[in-house]
């Protein structure tokens, strides 16, 4: 418990500087934070993949459903998750779904993480009740995905602002085709409402934005979320990456892949064209709750796309030239 103490005592000033720094800025830094602290690992945390809500354009749930793949049976307990946990480095940990407050345990989970651990954020469609959220009794960013398939935007700005007295909340929102037109009027709402909006393009192997729609979406996205540098799939040059060792995605049964896009690749239908005739095993780690669980050591080799911007964003990526790739080998 003392610990804790001292870790909110520090966290908590540095949470809210960084929270105050203008939107450009603080992504101006974190698109670059890597290269100071280069071994600091990032964890992105699946919880569950099960959700209430079937977004269209969701490629995780609706457009194929993970949680076929780590159905509810295969979900740890929070006290399971608290010390397996343990086990690895401090980390900073992103907790992200399917909707992760479906998991009931969460809550729990979140207020006995053990104190070395710094909780980086949650992604959440808010639509769970306020006295759930409540529950959390540490300080947290919670990024609200607005999806207007489901939800008005006075409900969900006025869930916001309930919120707001109790963590720091910004609002996400896709740049599908049927939400680009309106991105405007809804950064105007948010902001009269003190509300930070971030943009991110949609990503599907299926689609492509129109010149008109890519010059309508460069306004509103900063310069590490242009959508035409990830969108097309079609960069299969060799590459080194530092995923599995100071990034991995953690899966509800402890399954632990180096990248978003890894277990995407392995799983998912929606990329098998991408992935025809590429290998997709050295994405795969051994799960949290093996003894002989361990990070890498060395980075990997990889020639597939990086199709996800959490991936991009926590991880060194460098371009191996074609003098050097004769001495090496793709892991």
């Amino acid at each position: 418990m003392e610990l804790n103490n001292i870790y909110q005592k520090l966290y908590r000033p540095w949470q809210h500087v960084w929270h105050s720094l203008p939107t450009p800025v603080r992504y101006f830094l974190h698109t670059r934070y890597r290269k100071i602290l280069r071994n600091r690992l990032i964890v992105v945390f699946w919880p569950t993949f099960r959700c209430n809500y079937d977004c269209s354009y969701c490629p995780v749930h609706t457009k194929f459903d993970f949680a076929t793949v780590f159905p509810k049976a295969c979900e740890k307990t929070w006290q399971q998750w608290v010390e397996a946990l343990a086990k690895l480095p401090p980390a900073a940990i992103y907790f992200a779904g399917g909707e992760p407050f479906l998991y009931a345990g969460l809550p729990d989970l979140l207020n006995h993480l053990p104190a070395k651990h710094r909780l980086l954020g949650i992604v959440t469609n808010l639509s769970m009740p306020t006295r759930v959220f409540k529950k959390i009794k540490r300080s947290t960013h919670l990024n609200a995905s607005f999806h207007r398939e489901h939800v008005s935007e006075e409900a969900f700005v006025a869930k916001v602002k309930e919120l707001q007295e109790s963590f720091h909340v910004e609002v996400n929102i896709v740049a599908t085709p049927e939400n680009l037109p309106v991105i405007v009027s809804v950064e105007e709402l948010l902001k009269s409402k003190q509300v930070t909006l971030h943009v991110d393009p949609y990503v599907d192997p299926g689609f492509r934005y129109s010149s008109e729609q890519l010059k309508l979406l460069q306004k509103h996205t900063q310069s590490d979320r242009k959508a035409d540098a990830l969108v097309e799939f079609n960069d299969f040059s060799l590459k080194s990456c530092s995923v599995g060792r100071n990034y991995i995605n953690l899966m509800p049964n402890g399954d632990v892949f180096t990248c978003a896009s890894g277990y995407s690749y392995a799983y998912s239908p929606l990329f098998a064209h991408v992935v025809e005739g590429q290998r997709t095993d050295h994405y795969r780690m051994r799960n949290l709750f093996d003894p002989n669980f361990s990070l890498n050591r060395t980075d990997v080799l990889c020639t597939l796309p990086c199709q996800a911007y959490c991936d991009r964003d926590s991880v060194l990526i460098r371009s191996i030239q074609p003098a050097q790739e004769k001495s090496l080998s793709v892991a």
